[in-house]
């Protein structure tokens, strides 16, 4: 058997020709070093997803990967078929598992707390308004084994909120002469949206 080594120019002119010839796509990266085919863009795409968690915009797995922005976009739809747990939602590609982790976060600071408001949310986790919605009204409420309550732009648990009518409670309890709404939360920090809606 006789082997040849190719040298680089001779790979370079070789990949051409099979280029031209229709029998193999590559795509070449920003710096202009390296090739990449399709297929391995989309395994590369999927690593990365799953390398930060699960979670990740498209322009910064472009920058990552050293691959233009648009051959990225144009692999959104191969890449969800390749994994078909993948969400694309305004850029970003979400996978199932940061979506449970998620879920559970969410829970436990609810369980720790008792009241998160949705804007909050928003601006802990930067995700879309709909998305995030979409997590708290089908995953987090229909699931829920703490009683969660969606409303107003707030959630909370019953907890929460035994918690704040015995707070009125024994503030009332205590006092001599009647009080003004604002005096008692301003004096017993009771959630003010609660008792606006006659929760407490």
């Amino acid at each position: 058997i006789i082997l040849f080594r190719l040298s680089e120019r001779n790979c370079v002119e070789l990949i051409g020709l099979l280029v031209k010839e229709g029998l193999l796509n590559v795509i070449y990266t920003t710096d202009g070093k390296d090739i990449i085919t399709e297929q391995r863009l989309i395994r590369e795409i999927l690593d990365e997803i799953y390398a930060n968690e699960g979670r990740i915009n498209i322009v910064d797995l472009a920058q990552h990967l050293k691959i233009d922005l648009s051959y990225i976009e144009s692999k959104v739809g191969d890449v969800c078929k390749e994994d078909p747990t993948l969400q694309f939602i305004l850029g970003q590609f979400i996978s199932a598992e940061y979506t449970s982790h998620l879920v559970e976060e969410i829970n436990d600071m609810l369980v720790e707390r008792g009241l998160i408001s949705f804007s909050e949310l928003i601006r802990q986790y930067d995700l879309p308004t709909e998305y995030l919605n979409s997590i708290v009204t089908n995953r987090i409420i229909a699931s829920s084994l703490h009683n969660i309550k969606f409303e107003s732009g707030t959630l909370y648990t019953d907890n929460y909120v035994r918690l704040q009518q015995n707070i009125l409670i024994g503030y009332l309890e205590a006092a001599f002469l009647p009080v003004r709404v604002s005096e008692i939360i301003k004096n017993t920090r009771i959630n003010e949206n609660l008792i606006q809606s006659n929760k407490i």
